[in-house]
């Protein structure tokens, strides 16, 4: 594995010791314990690793929508809540939650009510341009294939402008095709919007595809047992999948994840 590079950048995520327990029918189970990353301003980073090591349970403390028992979580050097409160903090996940009755106009729309502040419409309608989107710009979620539905949630997410982008497998639920497809459309809409974005997936080929940096985590209790630096420069296409450097990191990431299945 690559050794991580130093960040020079301020850590705009930081979730620092981390420990977080659920209660179940058959007792306590510890989703993470000691888990700490950071995430640089401007950072692309990709949570990989087993079902059930806690992965989206560390994105959700990103979010704040979960609470951790110990240890720190800040975002832009404060909590979830104060960004998520200033419309700086976007989240989209498998299930894209748009609101069947509104057109994805206005569900991209959406987050300017929940921050009680003006719609901007060139920006809403940019956003739809830039997902390729322009030509269902009034149609409802009906209408729409899963793929566009989640190209709908990601401008949605974007559409505040936020510091900080965090996505929970957004296109876990989509074909192979459909996916890859999307995975080189999101790619193109992120080098166009520069958030800091970490990234929770399944997928290795996504996560080498997408991010600057790749986390791979332990069985549960989750904490970081491997990271990688991608060597491949930004504005990636497809040609970069079969890439004989990417083949091989990707071999080796899956390689770290088998031991821990």
């Amino acid at each position: 594995m690559t050794t991580p590079a130093t960040a020079t950048a301020p850590a705009e995520i930081s979730l620092t010791g981390i420990r977080k327990t659920f209660r179940t029918r058959k007792g306590t189970v510890t989703a993470l314990d000691d888990f700490t990353l950071q995430v640089s301003g401007g950072e692309f980073v990709a949570i990989l690793g087993p079902s059930g090591c806690g992965k989206s349970t560390a994105l959700r403390m990103a979010a704040g929508l979960d609470v951790p028992d110990a240890g720190a979580v800040t975002v832009d050097s404060g909590s979830p809540a104060e960004l998520g409160g200033a419309g700086k903090l976007g989240v989209a996940f498998q299930d894209n939650a748009l609101l069947p009755w509104l057109s994805v106009r206005k569900n991209i729309a959406l987050p300017y009510k929940a921050t009680g502040t003006a719609v901007d419409r060139a920006r809403v309608d940019a956003l739809i341009d830039l997902v390729g989107l322009s030509s269902f710009a009034d149609a409802r979620p009906g209408r729409l294939s899963g793929g566009m539905r989640q190209r709908v949630s990601i401008a949605r997410s974007l559409v505040l402008s936020p510091r900080v982008l965090l996505l929970d497998e957004p296109f876990g639920a989509l074909d192979a095709v459909t996916r890859h497809r999307l995975n080189v459309e999101l790619a193109r809409i992120l080098d166009a919007e520069r958030s800091t974005t970490l990234l929770v997936t399944h997928s290795v080929e996504e996560a080498l595809f997408l991010a600057d940096r790749v986390v791979v985590m332990t069985g549960r209790p989750g904490k970081v047992k491997q990271e990688l630096v991608v060597p491949f420069p930004r504005h990636r296409t497809k040609d970069v999948l079969v890439d004989p450097e990417f083949l091989r990191l990707s071999a080796d990431l899956t390689e770290a994840l088998d031991h821990d299945a």
